[in-house]
């Protein structure tokens, strides 16, 4: 059973990582056709280095992902520490509304903005784009903030009332701080769901505010070159990179954590 169990591990690892790996190996293809190994060359990095309309679209993708991942972080943590203040029944019905997209397809959510939009005559534009994504993340950033504010011990909010801070003091000096993991990890999460979103980009982007998915699926109907492959080993590089500093830093807390005296 344990041979079994090792061999579905590794089959699992082997079919999450092998097209990533495939991915890295390509982009050094020498060849114009991605599936077709010809050689190894760096040519199409410097063809990516050189495409700026692809370059554009990667810029657009990156601020709306940073920009609307960090409304969702705010919004999500004033209405997460918000909550508690109000009455049960009132506190659920914001709760549902509030995770409400969770259920509903994102093609729904997409042409319901799209019809917004319309309506109040709004032309579709990169802020467009971020009020979209915004609905989209918002509740999974509400989600892991609502965890963690729920795991966080109440006396340490009681004992800094009891020594003179106000609310608002308490919530930038005590609670602010506690949560910065879970706000960190809200961020990447939320930055990661936008920049690859593919659906409600489809809705809400318009003229000059392409972003990178939607350019690469226009690509599909001529045909990927190994550019694409190359632009995605940067992404993956810079995604390993994030993670690596991450750990590292978590690592450093913890050793310093281990080498406090013991009371």
């Amino acid at each position: 059973m344990d041979r079994v169990t090792a061999w579905l591990a590794r089959g699992l690892i082997g079919f999450l990582y092998v097209p990533i790996a495939v991915v890295v190996v390509l982009s050094f293809n020498s060849s114009d056709i991605t599936y077709r190994w010809t050689g190894f060359s760096t040519r199409w990095y410097g063809e990516l280095l050189h495409d700026s309309e692809l370059l554009a679209t990667l810029q657009t993708s990156a601020v709306v992902a940073v920009v609307s991942a960090t409304l969702a972080v705010a919004a999500g943590l004033l209405a997460v520490v918000a909550l508690p203040s109000f009455g049960p029944k009132v506190r659920a019905l914001l709760s549902g509304g509030l995770f409400l997209p969770l259920v509903i397809p994102e093609i729904v959510l997409g042409v319901a903005m799209l019809s917004v939009f319309a309506k109040l005559h709004i032309t579709l534009s990169v802020t467009t784009l971020v009020l979209g994504h915004l609905v989209v993340i918002l509740p999974y950033a509400a989600l892991i903030l609502l965890g963690a504010h729920g795991a966080l011990d109440p006396s340490l909010e009681e004992a800094a009332a009891d020594l003179g801070c106000g609310r608002v003091r308490t919530f930038f000096k005590v609670t602010l701080p506690l949560m910065r993991q879970a706000l960190m990890a809200a961020w990447l999460l939320c930055f990661t769901i936008s920049f690859g979103d593919i659906v409600m980009s489809t809705f809400t982007n318009g003229v000059g505010s392409t972003t990178l998915p939607l350019r690469v699926y226009s690509l599909l109907k001529g045909g990927l070159t190994p550019e694409i492959n190359a632009l995605g080993t940067l992404l993956i590089l810079f995604t390993f990179l994030i993670i690596l500093g991450v750990g590292l830093r978590q690592m450093r807390q913890i050793l310093a954590g281990g080498d406090r005296p013991s009371s």
